[in-house]
């Protein structure tokens, strides 16, 4: 605590309590299957903090953070709470190994402030520490006691010359009452927290003489509402100091026409128990109007992982110094895809510092063109950066969390470089964290090919039409190749062509249904989907050939039996039928593009679920490889909940995506595949579609069995590997999901509000009861529990 009290945004720096046996006073707390391990670790999860210091040597290793020690990034991200502080490079002061030092901020204020005579002083206190316990500490902030560090104390006295006290309750209105700096207040210098009008004030009583309790008022700081520290002992003779703060508290919310108040919350430590609670609250008497006070009697659990988003829970502060938005070119040199810019610097840090964790750079991307080929959307890294490389060669590990990706600082006004992924690196290394090899495969090359003449994925909403496809896949050709019972067939086939007319009214029928955005022929000529030429008979053959703008002359070749002919001038169809459009390049591939068209779709269709901000970092068709197992998925995708929404790591996605055919299109083998793919990545969804508008009664049949299986419960209840079911409905969306299955009608409407389509849980839940008939995961997990409730009350003997 000493030692952040010389960090700037020192008194955010929180602590993760490391335990093996449960504190006293935080057993009521836990449940008896948590572990110490696991509270510390959703600590980090909250917190996210961006280098660690370890108290002593193997905590890291003990809660899961070991592989920070091994990576061999250029600087190191742990260090001992020993060697925070101490003389460096034969020096006799001491410096510190991680953060900006509050000497650059005491410089930068009296330069600025303190040799001027203010209008409005600041009064500074320094608060003499107890040896008994760390409350000075932890409410006004004290500096360490070594002799090679005091430049601090000394510097601080000199330049603010502080009002120096005793720890008591005058020295707590003095610090909480009036305009006052003290030593760790002095940390925040700079620094704006974003607070919301709903993030009303805490009064934290705690017992000063309890570690735990000490914790917990330290890391409070990094929760959006304000604390307002009460040790125990001086709570008597406070009283009427806590009774103004409740009643100042007590105000109208501004703006609000409905009569809301702000109101305090007295929030008892976990040391404390009830009785003691109700009678320092009896002593505060009831001179208060109704609603100006609250009570709690537990501490808000921010070391649980929570996934119910029906319930509001506050996240960590975000406490910033500077930000800017700005626009960046990209950089290709063939080999890799880079970004810099200008990194953002505190204005009274020294140019040059001693280590490169001084300060950081949380960046958030938003690709605009180049989002169909460069990954925004990562998973994240807490527990081991050495992936994603997000820096350049030899660089800091970057992590990557709900902040954003995290670039240290060493030096002010400096330039920063991004290492951008392609999409396909990024999924196969998220992958490869996960113990599967990933690479893409045939059908997967042909889909990223696909996109590249489309534009990305959005573009892909030309190919959002049943006719359209039939069309595409009936002029396509080349080589297909089938398994029969002997073994593989290959067939090869010329490239049909179409009419002009064929398109033209094709795209009037598209036309008329309104969709947004609107179609047009051009949409696909200027892609390259297709191409206008000129079709004609070789006399000799009478095979029909097509020929290219670019190749047409008064002589031209037959491309069946390779003898020339002249062009037929004189005998050219009636009303221009001679013009032919062609498929090119990758829409030449048959069957479907060899099951791209679906693929794409699903993925697109995915991007218009909840709504159209959603993050996605995708790759088409991939080999997976993973304990002795060859698999391919159809598209492997990484979606967040939206652009605005960072709380939570994104949701891998797996994809078996079926074209147009007879029969049964989902086979046992393919859902054997899936599950082989799903048990090695518990918590990813499964999305099996197909380009029609229903599943077969036998699809339906061997699909049930898969979706109650992807329903074994996680370890937050929830289903372990999510099963969504699409057909044609939502392949061929127009817009979003949600307007289309309200005009689809039952039972496609009784879905179709947001709370059915809000977040891929809740879709899948919608589509499996849609097109399987199946009970809710709710509902059946509240039958079986009724059940186990029963069978327990039935076996319980009777007194």
């Amino acid at each position: 605590m000493r030692i952040n009290a010389c960090l700037w945004g020192g008194a955010y720096n929180p602590i993760i309590p490391v335990f093996k046996t449960t504190p006293k006073a935080w057993k009521t707390i836990y449940s008896s299957r948590t572990k110490g391990v696991e509270v510390a670790q959703g600590y980090i999860r909250f917190f996210e903090p961006d280098v660690f210091v370890e108290a002593e040597a193997g905590l890291l290793e003990e809660i899961g953070l070991g592989a920070l020690r091994k990576n061999h990034g250029m600087h190191p991200q742990v260090g001992l709470l020993a060697d925070l502080l101490k003389p460096r490079d034969g020096r006799e002061w001491a410096e510190l190994g991680f953060g900006l030092s509050m000497h650059d901020v005491f410089s930068y204020l009296y330069e600025k402030e303190e040799r001027f005579e203010a209008r409005q002083p600041v009064t500074h206190l320094l608060i003499k520490p107890e040896k008994s316990n760390a409350m000075v500490e932890a409410m006004f902030g004290a500096y360490p006691a070594q002799k090679d560090a005091d430049y601090f104390p000394k510097n601080y006295k000199n330049i603010f010359e502080p009002k120096e006290m005793k720890a008591t309750p005058s020295a707590w209105r003095e610090a909480f009452k009036k305009v006052t700096k003290t030593p760790i207040s002095l940390t925040t210098h700079g620094l704006e927290k974003k607070r919301f009008w709903h993030h009303d004030l805490t009064i934290f009583v705690f017992d000063s003489s309890k570690p735990t309790d000490l914790i917990d008022l330290w890391n409070m700081r990094l929760e959006p509402r304000p604390v307002l520290p009460v040790p125990i002992a001086w709570f008597s003779e406070l009283l009427e100091e806590i009774k103004g703060v409740i009643k100042k508290e007590f105000r109208p919310v501004r703006g609000n026409p409905n009569g809301v108040m702000h109101n305090a919350t007295i929030e008892m430590a976990r040391s404390i128990d009830k009785n003691k609670a109700e009678e320092l609250r009896g002593l505060l008497g009831t001179d208060f109007p109704a609603g100006a006070l609250s009570l709690k009697l537990w501490r808000t659990p921010v070391w649980e992982e929570h996934v119910d988003d029906f319930v509001y829970r506050d996240r960590r502060l975000e406490v910033t110094a500077a930000e800017t938005r700005v626009r960046l070119d990209i950089k290709e040199d063939g080999k890799s895809n880079t970004l810099s810019f200008e990194a953002l610097s505190p204005e009274f840090a020294d140019t040059y510092g001693a280590h490169d964790y001084r300060w950081i750079n949380a960046v958030r991307l938003s690709l605009y063109g180049a989002k169909d080929k460069l990954a925004t959307t990562l998973p994240f890294n807490t527990f081991d950066r050495k992936w994603p490389p997000l820096a350049m060669l030899g660089g800091d590990e970057v992590a990557v969390g709900t902040e954003g990706w995290i670039y240290s600082q060493r030096f002010k006004n400096s330039t920063e470089t991004i290492n951008l992924l392609t999409n396909e690196n990024a999924i196969s290394g998220a992958l490869r964290r996960l113990g599967v090899e990933a690479k893409l495969s045939e059908p997967g090359r042909i889909a990223k090919q696909m996109l590249d003449h489309l534009g990305g994925l959005w573009s892909v909403n030309v190919l959002a039409d049943l006719e359209t496809i039939q069309l595409l896949n009936k002029m396509a050709g080349g080589l297909r190749r089938r398994v029969v019972s002997t073994g593989v067939i290959e067939e090869t086939f010329e490239r049909r062509t179409a009419r002009v007319k064929d398109w033209t009214d094709l795209i009037s029928r598209r036309k008329a249904k309104k969709t947004l955005p609107r179609v047009e022929l051009e949409g696909f000529t200027r892609r390259n989907l297709i191409v206008l030429g000129l079709e004609t008979e070789c006399p000799k053959c009478q095979a029909l050939n097509w020929h290219s703008l670019s190749n047409v002359d008064y002589q031209i070749s037959c491309e069946r039996c390779l003898n020339s002919y002249d062009f037929p001038q004189a005998n050219l169809r009636q009303g221009n039928e001679n013009w032919h459009y062609r498929v090119t390049g990758p829409f030449s591939v048959p069957d479907y593009g060899r099951g791209s068209y679906s693929a794409l779709l699903t993925l697109r269709a995915l991007t218009c679920l909840g709504g159209l901000d959603n993050e996605f970092t995708y790759s088409p068709a991939m080999e997976l490889k993973f304990d002795g197992i060859d698999a391919e998925a159809d598209f492997i995708a990484l979606r967040s909940k939206g652009t605005f929404d960072h709380e939570t790591p994104p949701d891998l996605l797996i994809g078996e995506a079926k074209s147009l055919g007879q029969g049964d299109l989902i086979k046992p083998k393919d859902l054997k595949k899936l599950k082989a793919i799903a048990k090695k990545l518990p918590g990813a969804f499964v999305v099996v579609s197909v380009m029609r508008d229903h599943f077969t009664k036998g699809e339906k049949k061997i699909l049930t069995s898969f979706v109650n299986w992807g329903r074994r419960k996680d370890k937050h209840g929830r289903a372990t590997n999510p099963v969504i079911l699409m057909t044609s409905h939502e392949l061929f969306v127009d817009h979003l999901i949600s307007p289309t299955w309200k005009e689809l009608g039952p039972p496609y409407a009784n879905f179709a509000d947001y709370n059915h389509t809000r977040d891929l849980h809740s879709f899948a839940d919608s589509t499996q009861q849609i097109y399987l008939g199946l009970q809710p995961l709710f509902y059946v997990r509240s039958e079986a529990r009724k059940k186990r409730l029963a069978k327990r009350a039935k076996a319980t003997p009777k007194a």
